[in-house]
């Protein structure tokens, strides 16, 4: 039995909105990455996803392949209704979310947000070098999760990569 090595990678607080243009923010989401919007907004969208996740890798980290990864993604059961608002009078860029209320009903869906964050993630562990890359030689299963938190502050993605035996 070969020896199995896990890497568990934290995103507290991982962003919910990139900039379009000075004024208007775009909601992270598979939707918006490949079933709408320019060309320049997915690129956008997918650079600035990686430059986050990249500014949050510990360097020097390897793992051997095969590998199998997993995102658990910890948000409020509303996350559907998280918004980017500009403040009128100062101009300043704020999240807006309130909780739930006990009868709130999600309108949200988890692979909606999971595979765009997978996709980059897989990406990012490739371009570090920490896996060769992210073909089925190398990466061989992926799943994903949702966890509910009470709060946006707590929200946070969870990225494991384990090697398959």
């Amino acid at each position: 039995m070969k020896n199995k090595k896990e890497i568990v990678l934290t995103f507290p607080e991982f962003i919910t909105h990139i900039p379009q243009t000075k004024k208007k923010w775009i909601k992270i989401g598979y939707n918006k990455l490949y079933a709408s919007g320019h060309f320049s907004v997915r690129a956008s969208l997918v650079a600035a996803m990686h430059r986050y996740i990249e500014n949050n890798i510990p360097e020097k980290l390897s793992i051997g392949s095969p590998i199998e990864t997993k995102l658990i993604v910890y948000a409020p059961i509303n996350f559907g209704n998280v918004k980017r608002l500009t403040n009128k009078d100062t101009g300043d860029k704020y999240i807006s979310w309130k909780p739930a209320r006990k009868d709130y009903e999600p309108n949200w869906d988890i692979g909606n947000l999971a595979l765009v964050w997978l996709k980059c993630l897989d990406d990012v562990i490739v371009k570090k070098g920490i896996l060769k890359d992210d073909s089925i030689l190398y990466l061989t299963k992926t799943s994903y999760e949702f966890i509910e938190v009470e709060t946006l502050k707590e929200r946070k993605l969870v990225y494991t990569l384990k090697t398959r035996e």
